[in-house]
């Protein structure tokens, strides 16, 4: 297990303000396993380039409101693939904080994914997170077939991202896409971080809408 250093008690405050926000309880346990995660990625990002975040309390108040945001919006429980997951934003946090979800990570890079790997063993997330190594745009499917919920950050231009998404979902189901406030994309938005974020939701059509 990763050591959680003494020194986050403004990234401590930051979490319970979030949660305050976005209405998505949190408990000590939860904090813990997500400050364990930020001295995780950072730790590894010393070797391979997971985060631009140089400290535990930016982790928090750059990366953590896009898991907070997405946890408000989804019910559980409910099947989730996060495409293109990187250092496992936002989908390991959004893992922590919304413990009926079962969340497939899809990542090509062999780095990243013995990262990833790592991550849900220290986090304790074995059993209903599991890591995916595959570049999904070329076979456009997942493992198991068709999920509730596809997401992606910073991987698509949105447009592109929500093409690939649409072919991921079951129908009835929702695609997730956080982008910036300036998308045309159209559908359900939130906007937040002082208005520089925005996720936006579009549901798939159901089988008999179609």
């Amino acid at each position: 297990m990763v050591p959680v250093t003494g020194k986050t008690d403004a990234a401590r405050a930051a979490l319970k303000s979030l949660a305050g926000v976005w209405r998505v309880p949190v408990t000590d346990d939860q904090t813990g396993r997500l400050l364990q995660f930020a001295e995780l990625l950072l730790q590894w990002n010393e070797r391979i380039n997971l985060t631009g975040a140089g400290s535990v309390e930016a982790l928090v108040d750059e990366h953590l409101p896009d898991s907070f945001a997405v946890a408000s919006v989804l019910g559980e429980p409910a099947s989730v693939v996060d495409v293109g997951s990187g250092g496992g934003l936002p989908a390991i946090p959004l893992a922590i904080l919304r413990p009926a979800l079962g969340i497939r990570l899809v990542e090509p890079l062999a780095k990243k994914v013995a990262f990833l790997r790592t991550a849900v063993r220290e986090l304790d997330l074995a059993g209903r997170v599991s890591v995916d190594q595959r570049r999904i745009e070329r076979g456009v499917a997942t493992p198991g077939g068709a999920v509730d919920v596809a997401l992606s950050r910073a991987t698509f231009p949105p447009a592109e991202w929500l093409a690939v998404g649409r072919k991921l979902v079951r129908p009835g189901g929702l695609v997730l896409v956080l982008t910036v406030p300036d998308s045309d994309l159209a559908g359900r938005r939130l906007v937040y971080q002082a208005g520089r974020r925005v996720l936006i939701q579009i549901d798939q059509p159901d089988e008999c809408s179609r």
